[in-house]
């Protein structure tokens, strides 16, 4: 592996660790875990658009057992309410309620920080290409994992 591409994966971990470590901080007087936190903030950002158990399994790649699971707990401690879809009552669409909403910004708030800091003395233009380079990393990833998922069925 060339040394760049190291030093980046080593790099992205360390990001994702310190943002995790962040919002659990923001979120530890509420008992959550980080499959919970991670339902919250999904919900927080992607509902109504994706606002079910399956665009969260698909989307976030938690198994259908942790986010069901991680659904009921924040369902039972009324953070998160289901309502059925009209047309197939098999759906349930989720969304944010009660303090799950005030939760949700406090950890949403709390990543914000963190991104707020490491920008720090990055420039408008460097974070444009920044975007533009993890658009097309995303675009592989996706496919990458789609392929897995293709050998795993």
């Amino acid at each position: 592996m060339i040394w760049w591409e190291e030093r980046f994966l080593l790099d992205a971990a360390k990001m994702e660790k310190l943002y995790w470590s962040c919002v659990r901080e923001a979120a530890r007087g509420y008992r959550l875990t980080l499959n919970e936190i991670s339902v919250l903030l999904f919900l927080r950002r992607y509902a109504p658009e994706w606002d079910t158990a399956t665009d969260i399994v698909q989307q976030l790649g938690i198994s259908k057992a942790l986010v069901a699971r991680s659904v009921d707990c924040l369902y039972r401690r009324g953070f998160v309410q289901g309502e059925r879809d009209a047309n197939d009552r098999r759906i349930v669409h989720l969304h944010l309620c009660g303090e799950g909403v005030t939760i949700a910004q406090q950890l949403y708030q709390s990543g914000c920080r963190v991104s707020e800091q490491l920008r720090r003395d990055v420039t408008e233009e460097e974070m444009q290409c920044v975007h533009e380079i993890m658009e097309k990393m995303q675009r592989n990833l996706d496919e990458i994992l789609n392929k897995m998922e293709g050998q795993v069925k």
